[in-house]
């Protein structure tokens, strides 16, 4: 069983890699220390020379939109390929599942009963 950071429900937890474009030394601390900031984030690893990053993260509230973000006001971009942009599109989808099933109300029989009843 693995460790994860405070706050961090391993029910909700995804894990995604992206290509990047524009990463250097300069900006990659940088992005690195930002990301693994964010409380939500469980592992972020970073490989400059392959030009990857690889994130965990708990994806109930959160999407990969929001690291694409962070890493574009950093200098770097996503790769344009259409691999690339394929697997990003899985990874959104992957993040609305997992935000959509958060929110999921349970069907009758996994509900509290709301008050005492008599049988």
């Amino acid at each position: 069983m693995t460790e994860h950071r405070l706050g961090i429900n391993p029910g909700f937890l995804t894990k995604h890699q992206l290509g990047l474009v524009g990463l250097e030394q300069s900006n990659s601390k940088k992005l690195l220390t930002e990301i693994d900031a964010l409380s939500w984030v469980d592992r972020v690893w970073l490989t400059a020379e392959k030009q990857t990053i690889k994130i965990s993260y708990e994806a109930s509230h959160h999407s990969i939109d929001e690291l694409i973000a962070i890493v574009e006001k950093h200098g770097a971009s996503i790769k344009d390929s259409w691999w690339s942009q394929t697997k990003l599109g899985w990874q959104r989808q992957t993040d609305e599942n997992i935000k959509n099933n958060a929110k999921h109300e349970p069907h009758c029989c996994n509900k509290v009963l709301s008050g005492n009843k008599n049988r």
